[in-house]
């Protein structure tokens, strides 16, 4: 008896390896290959494609973010806002940190007129993630609502956030204000603001056109530091 455990156990030892070599050889998940699937369909507009392939998984698999991304956005794609949008809202909550995902609920949303929610979501998840993406895409929303107070209080958080990230040479929230401000009139700050796009990224076309539009002298004097 103690043989043929021995046995058992040296046999056990020697499929191991090639079981874990046969179910790499097989390839992700099928809840990942079906999510990735279906977010190419999405991605090029075969949506009812996309929603009858991974409505399945979301019905067997409900805790699965990416799968309930996948339906939630073909089905926006359809025009089922409310079925969407609950499966949005399942995918932040169980994936909060991915802004495509938060975006994505967003665009919904906004499909639905539903601002004080799109203001809600955005302002947490700026907040949360210390995300000037997100204060700028709700400075978005309330330009097209022609909240103009909140897209400045908006942009001034992306600014505020966007200190100190080199690295993304990112002009974006320096001139949405500089835009913003030129709107309501303010060509003073309107113009310190796009001093500031130039000197995070003086090779933006939009910054060097609308300095040059206002009569400036392009330069390494004309840039200012970023801030508030």
């Amino acid at each position: 008896m103690r043989r043929f455990a021995r046995c058992t156990t040296f046999l056990r030892a020697l499929l191991a390896p090639a079981a874990l070599l046969l179910a790499a050889c097989q390839g992700p998940p099928p809840t990942e290959s079906t999510v990735e699937k279906a977010d190419f369909l999405v991605r090029h507009d075969r949506c009812q494609e996309a929603a009858d392939l991974i409505k399945p998984v979301v019905e067997t698999n409900p805790g699965s973010w990416g799968a309930q991304y996948a339906y939630g956005r073909a089905m926006v794609c359809l025009g089922d806002l409310k079925e969407g949008r609950h499966a949005l809202e399942v995918a932040v909550a169980r994936h909060p940190n991915d802004i495509d995902v938060v975006f994505a609920l967003a665009d919904c949303m906004e499909k639905q007129n539903d601002i004080p929610q799109i203001y809600l979501l955005l302002r947490n998840t700026g907040a949360e993630m210390r995300s000037p993406e997100a204060y700028c895409r709700l400075a978005t929303i309330a330009e097209k609502t022609n909240d103009l107070d909140s897209a400045k209080q908006a942009l001034e958080s992306a600014i505020e956030f966007d200190q100190g990230y080199d690295i993304t040479k990112s002009t974006e929230p320096y001139y949405r204000m500089a835009m913003l401000q030129a709107k309501i009139g303010n060509q003073e700050e309107c113009l310190r603001r796009l001093r500031q796009a130039y000197g995070v990224n003086p090779e933006d076309p939009r910054v060097r056109e609308a300095l040059l539009e206002r009569g400036q002298v392009l330069g390494p004097t004309l840039a200012l530091p970023r801030g508030s």
